[in-house]
């Protein structure tokens, strides 16, 4: 036996013949020793949590999560587990991925190329069912089936056909929170939409067999009722490497990455908002087209590239699309005739929007060429730059075959697709009810993009950037929690209105719970006209008693519960987490969960806080938030006096207990 390590009880080969070539093939692409090192541990995690394929006994659950981040290389891992299955006796690993041609290819080659020494079948391949049997004698072997309802069944009646549901089997459903669960679950009619059943039956064709998820967004499986065969039972966390760059880089405190265009703007993209093209580009569409060319051709003048990305995602309707690609066209003709004459009009103007772009990368992209030498590149490669369309109606391939490429299209630029060299992104999808994890996966502006960060600039709304913010925030307690309790049975996920956790017809109504263990809400502020006062004496009375001396006060969730419903939010600054139906609801839930009504309050008067603070960011100051236990729901309650800003107020944060829950309730306004 080679190498074999224990984990969980059992020896897991690590160092066989497939797993070798799969590192090798890392190491020949350049992936640092200590990424390999990472992924290898990873993927060791996953089987080790398998069924044993030589016993046919479980040595834990026989279903989990891969849980990684957006552009982080979960494909790697799934690889190498792929490698690791076929070393540890697995006879057949299934690859169940993305219908949409461009991603199942990607996914294809990517196993073809890493796993040399396997047969790797494509979505046709069993169709021959002499040469299919033939197939099942020879082992390990893999599959890569698209989830699509014929493609699925046709090769899970391949299988009954071969009689082969003695062989054990590795079933990883990469993106698995996307097509694979049921439907029809909020309708609660005891249907199953096909693909759902058609993996269902597949999972229990197999006597012996493990079936993994894999996704960067897991907000759909971890809503699933707690017993439900869905929800996994295990988690694997993958880390990113340390060239990664994610939510902190982008929605951190100090990000310089984001660039805010009008709302406004974006709905002038629309095709059914204009009559035809005329050239006028909205003006953050054109700092952004500037931005990009003064970033790409800076980095290929440094010699770091030959070819960059632009990415315009707005919409999913493709009259948009077009529009879009022909606004853009007419602004590279009128770019290019500007550039040619040096005494036109409009060329100083030009060039000012180039310095202003230069001037504003400069700040975050030491060392840039001097603009000059900018310009004259410009002015050789924009004649030459790709505007391509990317959406179900187009056949163009997201490659970089210019200087400039520029990619505009929907949903087929969303989910799992990776863009190399992307630069700079405009974005402005902006349904009424967002779903958190379709925003997630709409961030394509993550990845191993470190060597281009200092010319790597997000172009959108505050409004978008706000929810991108939020969900940041919630996958980072998500990941956390995760860590701490990987197969816990928490009860859900951090998720704000007016995002939604996700699609709501994969879950059951009677059974979603909006607040993270340890995490923060209060309102972005106060509201301050004559309308609070009587409420503001009601408070005053209600904490007469409750001295500003002591750091804390030991009270009850249903106190808390009285206090938060006499806090009103200013309609001036808006609310989306401050919802007081939701927020005495996960009052409510967290005395069940911790079976206690105790709950603290902290009490401090004539505090001087007029800036609006975000919802989850608080205004606390100097360590006050250690000076309270975590054990239990606090309510940090501070009295405003009147100001120029408005009369005397109560200003209140509330502070959720730590533990092995999160709390997601789908309430509407």
């Amino acid at each position: 036996m080679n190498n074999p390590t224990t984990t969980n009880g059992r020896q897991i080969i690590i160092d066989g013949p497939h797993t070798a070539e799969v590192l090798r093939i890392f190491e020949e692409d350049g992936l640092p020793e200590d990424s390999t090192r990472s992924i290898l541990q990873k993927a060791i995690e996953v089987i080790s949590r398998s069924v044993d394929p030589i016993s046919g006994q479980r040595t834990d659950s026989s279903d989990g999560l891969l849980y990684g981040l957006i552009q982080s290389g979960k494909t790697s891992i799934i690889t190498v587990a792929a490698a690791l299955a076929a070393d540890n006796g697995f006879a057949c690993i299934v690859i169940l991925t993305s219908d949409i041609d461009l991603l199942y290819d990607q996914t294809l080659e990517r196993i073809k190329r890493a796993l040399r020494g396997l047969n790797v079948l494509g979505k046709n391949d069993w169709r021959d069912e002499n040469r299919f049997q033939r197939q099942l004698r020879t082992t390990p072997f893999v599959i890569v089936c698209s989830k699509n309802g014929n493609k699925l069944s046709s090769l899970l009646d391949s299988f009954r056909r071969a009689r082969a549901r003695g062989i054990s089997a590795l079933i990883i459903d990469d993106e698995a929170d996307q097509a694979s669960l049921n439907t029809q679950t909020s309708r609660g009619n005891n249907q199953t939409s096909r693909i759902n059943q058609v993996i269902t039956d597949l999972r229990g064709f197999f006597q012996v067999n493990t079936y993994l998820q894999v996704t960067a967004t897991p907000q759909a499986l971890f809503l699933q009722r707690p017993d439900h065969s869905y929800r996994p039972s295990f988690t694997v966390l993958s880390e990113p490497g340390e060239n990664y760059v994610g939510g902190e880089q982008f929605f951190g405190a100090n990000s310089q990455l984001l660039k805010s265009v009008d709302l406004q703007e974006v709905n002038q993209l629309r095709a059914s908002n204009q009559s035809a093209p005329n050239g006028s580009i909205p003006t953050g569409l054109k700092k952004a087209l500037f931005t990009f060319l003064v970033g790409a051709t800076a980095k290929i003048i440094l010699g770091n590239d030959n070819s960059y990305a632009f990415l315009c995602h707005v919409s999913v309707n493709n009259r948009d699309h077009n529009f879009i690609v022909q606004l853009i066209d007419r602004f590279k003709e009128s770019t290019v005739g500007t550039l040619q004459n040096s005494t036109a009009a409009n060329y100083r103007n030009l060039i000012n929007d180039l310095q202003e772009a230069y001037d504003d990368l400069a700040l975050t992209q030491p060392g840039l060429p001097p603009l000059s030498n900018i310009v004259n590149r410009i002015k050789f490669y924009l004649q030459g730059t790709n505007i391509k369309l990317i959406n179900a109606t187009s056949t163009e391939e997201i490659k970089l075959d210019a200087a400039y490429n520029i990619f505009v299209g929907g949903n087929k630029l969303g989910r799992g697709v990776t863009i190399k060299n992307l630069l700079v992104s405009y974005y402005g999808r902006n349904p009424q009810r967002p779903n958190s994890d379709t925003v997630l996966q709409h961030a394509r502006m993550y990845g191993y993009r470190q060597r281009e960060l200092g010319v790597t600039r997000l172009f959108l709304p505050d409004r978008l950037a706000d929810h991108f913010r939020l969900i940041h925030q919630m996958e980072s307690a998500l990941r956390d929690l995760v860590a701490r309790h990987p197969t816990g049975k928490f009860e859900g996920l951090f998720i704000s209105t007016p995002l939604q956790a996700t699609r709501r017809n994969v879950l059951d109504p009677n059974s979603i719970g909006i607040y993270v263990a340890g995490g923060y809400c209060n309102p972005i502020y106060p509201l301050r006209t004559s309308a609070v006062s009587p409420k503001t004496q009601i408070i005053d009375q209600k904490l007469h008693t409750y001295s500003d001396n002591v750091e804390y006060t030991e009270t009850t969730i249903s106190t808390l519960i009285e206090l938060v419903d006499a806090c009103d939010y200013d309609p001036q600054y808006g609310a989306e987490l401050w919802n007081k139906k939701i927020l005495k609801a996960a009052l409510e839930k967290l005395r069940l969960i911790l079976n206690d009504d105790k709950a603290y309050i902290r009490v401090r008067r004539d505090r001087n806080l007029n800036e609006p603070r975000r919802e989850t960011q608080g205004f606390l100051s100097g360590g006050e938030d250690g000076m309270v236990p975590r054990d239990a729901p606090t309510v940090f309650i501070y009295r405003l006096p009147a100001s120029s800003k408005g009369v005397e107020v109560w200003w209140p944060m509330v502070r959720f207990p730590n533990g092995n829950y999160v709390l997601a309730f789908s309430f509407n306004r």
